[in-house]
Order: structure tokens, then C-alpha cells, then sequence
């Protein structure tokens, strides 16, 4: 019976081993995953150079045009709107839909308009509507975006150093 019982025993015991044994060797899945954000940059110098503005002789009756340029890097297929703010010193009666900018040298101001076409007939503004999109192709290489100003002619200014500065948003 003592035998019996041993034997028994070891039955379990080499059941029990064998049971969590396999062959080797074993295999398995290791799931990796990641999350792509979408996501843009504003990279820069963004500027816009109008040079000089004649108000006594050539710009008394002609406008002073300026090309400059937005560079903005997104994640690949991201859809982005820019819009470009009214600047740091907006006329009386300016909003985003339809900004009146003005560049300052002191108590001067010199009016000028940006434009989302070369044509300088769709004013570059900070709503709905008024902004510029592009859908980026390439995450490593920055959209150059051409922003198109015009410094009307006949403003009566006083010589000087005018400037403005216009945020740029970019929503995605």
C-alpha cells in the first residue's frame, strides 16, 4: 500500500512537471503601437521688406507693393489654417475679418494691407473666411506661404522708421 501510494505520488509529481514543460522553443506577440500628433511650426525669419515709401513723389500716386513669405512645418497630410492678426497697431475701427494695419515710427502711422493672392484682392485676416490653407505634403520641409502687401498711395506721413509686427496663428 506504501508502495501504492509512492508510486502514485510520483505520478503526480511527473504529471504536474511535464504539464508547464514545452518544447523549445517557445513563441509569443509583443504588440508595439505609437500616436502620430498631428502638429505645425512656424519657422522663420517671416518677413516682409516694403523699402522706401514716396509720399512726396512716386507713391503720391502710386502704391508701394511687397512680397514677403510665411515658412510653417506640419505633420504629413495635416490640414492648416493661417491667419494673420490686425498687427500691433490697428486702425480705429479694425477687426480680424477685415483688418485696417498700420506700421508706426512714434505718433506716425503708415497704413498698408496683406493678401493672401498676387492679385492683392483677398485681404489675409484672422477669421473664417479670411485665412489662408494648405495641406502639408512632408513633415521634414517647411509650406513657404507668399504674403502679398501693398502700402496704399497718397498717405501723408512723415519721414521716419515704420514698422509692425503681425502675429501668425496656425490652427490644424
Amino acid at each position: 500500500m506504501r508502495t501504492a501510494s509512492l508510486a502514485l505520488a510520483l505520478t503526480g509529481v511527473l504529471f504536474t512537471s511535464t504539464a508547464f514543460a514545452g518544447a523549445s522553443p517557445q513563441t509569443g506577440n509583443l504588440a508595439v503601437t505609437a500616436t502620430v500628433a498631428a502638429s505645425c511650426l512656424v519657422v522663420g525669419p517671416n518677413t516682409m521688406a516694403f523699402g522706401a515709401y514716396d509720399p512726396s513723389d512716386v507713391n503720391l500716386t502710386a502704391d508701394r507693393d511687397a512680397d514677403g513669405s510665411i515658412s510653417i512645418r506640419c505633420t504629413k497630410n495635416t490640414l492648416a489654417h493661417v491667419q494673420l492678426a490686425q498687427g500691433s497697431n490697428p486702425a480705429a475701427g479694425s477687426n480680424c475679418g477685415a483688418p485696417q494695419r498700420q506700421m508706426a515710427s512714434g505718433a506716425e502711422r503708415l497704413g498698408y494691407q496683406l493678401y493672401s493672392n498676387s492679385l492683392r484682392t483677398a485681404v489675409w485676416g484672422c477669421t473664417l473666411g479670411t485665412e489662408s490653407t494648405f495641406t502639408s505634403a512632408n513633415s521634414a520641409t517647411a509650406t513657404v506661404l507668399t504674403v502679398y502687401g501693398r502700402i496704399p498711395a497718397g498717405q501723408n506721413v512723415a519721414a521716419g522708421s515704420y514698422t509692425d509686427t503681425v502675429a501668425i496663428n496656425v490652427t490644424f
